[in-house]
């Protein structure tokens, strides 16, 4: 007996949600988009749901770090899904607001989303379902 146990790395949750991310990111890639990340469909669903708001506020609604909001908004502009202006309570600030193809481009990713969420849990039973997310939720904090 060597002492290797072979199924060690599933034991640890770090390893687990790893895994878990990568089939998460190949299955978006080959359902969803190349081009739209899963952030910036948290931003999409988070501006078309909450209208327009500055760059820091739209960082802290999808948790983001805020060294790569930034960037994303840029990305995101430069594909014509949201447009920056400066921000009328504060001149200083960048408020992000969704474009008319933006909106177009968030209805139509919904049902990919969607057919990735039940490629990602179709297997699990609603209980389990449940209890994957709740705890997940748990496991991130308030």
């Amino acid at each position: 007996m060597t002492g290797i146990d072979e199924q060690e790395p599933q034991r640890y949750t770090g390893y687990l949600i790893r895994r878990a991310q990568q089939l998460h990111v190949a299955t978006w890639t080959r359902v969803v988009s190349t081009e739209i990340s899963t952030v910036q469909y948290a931003a999409l669903v988070v501006l078309d749901q909450r209208g327009a708001m500055s760059q820091r506020e739209l960082c802290d609604a999808i948790d983001l770090d805020r060294s790569t909001i930034a960037d994303l908004v840029a990305r995101m502009e430069r594909r014509d899904l949201v447009v920056r202006r400066p921000d009328p309570a504060d001149g200083r600030r960048k408020a992000v607001e969704l474009t008319d193809q933006g909106r177009a481009e968030r209805r139509r990713l919904r049902p990919l989303v969607e057919q990735v969420e039940e490629i990602l849990t179709g297997s699990l039973t609603a209980p389990d379902r449940d209890a994957l997310r709740c705890g997940l939720r748990r496991l991130l904090g308030p």
